[in-house]
């Protein structure tokens, strides 16, 4: 039996409604679904709600989808899988740098959407961690991330990683100066499921470069070479 959640779907394509309220109606039946139809009902019901995770549609009639991200990365951490449209490329790399935890390519399939969740869930701590928790490390002498609360202060400022973001930075520090392989991270910060997903985990590196490096094109925090990425930095 899988642990009761709560998951706020914001799609207003009724055979979308109907395709993830059956998936989880089968497989995940302690599952509670809660719908909105548009993009500020969405944001009203991540705010009062109390959502464990958000699946949200990109294409929605009132707002556009990554504006109800943005909202609702104003006030919330919960996980957020949004939903593209095949050859969106763009729109991935938007909602990733807008706090995205993963994305969904329509259509999709039983299996995919399950395993997602679940991952998702198990990241953010929702259902039972895998990852070995950090607690802080001093990058470099302008770079300090705490790995308790998500949060990264790089000189002035100071922001939160989104719980992907988090977790694969969590599993590079702890493997420190290790060259790890696309897929002992897919694995293990993913799950074996998603081996063969190396574009998602190519866009989150990318991310996270963007957030820490001071020159994420010539990155000196998390290096890359033909065997895989390492974290390279004094603990």
């Amino acid at each position: 039996m899988r642990q009761s959640i709560k998951i706020l779907l914001i799609e207003d394509n009724a055979e979308i409604q109907e395709a993830v309220f059956l998936v989880f109606e089968f497989h995940w039946p302690e599952a509670k679904i809660i719908q909105a139809l548009d993009g500020y009902q969405g944001i009203a019901l991540a705010k009062s709600g109390s959502p464990d995770l958000v699946i949200l549609d990109l294409g929605l009639p009132d707002i556009d989808g990554l504006k109800v991200l943005k909202e609702i990365r104003a006030f919330s951490q919960v996980p957020v899988i949004i939903f593209t449209v095949r050859g969106e490329g763009m729109d991935k790399i938007r909602g990733f740098e807008l706090g995205a935890d993963d994305y969904i390519v329509k259509p999709f399939s039983p299996k995919e959407i399950i395993a997602r969740v679940h991952a998702i869930l198990q990241r953010s701590g929702k259902i039972a961690d895998e990852v070995e928790t950090v607690k802080q490390v001093q990058a470099s002498q302008n770079l300090s991330i705490d790995f308790n609360s998500g949060t990264v202060v790089k000189g002035d400022k100071k922001f939160k990683l989104s719980n992907t973001e988090l977790n694969l930075l969590k599993y590079l520090e702890l493997n420190y100066n290790r060259v790890l392989t696309d897929n002992d991270i897919l694995a293990k910060v993913w799950g074996n499921e998603y081996v063969d997903c190396t574009e998602s985990l190519h866009t989150y590196i990318d991310s996270l470069r963007q957030k820490l490096e001071d020159d994420p094109a010539n990155p000196k925090i998390i290096l890359g070479d033909l065997a895989g990425y390492r974290f390279k930095q004094p603990r």
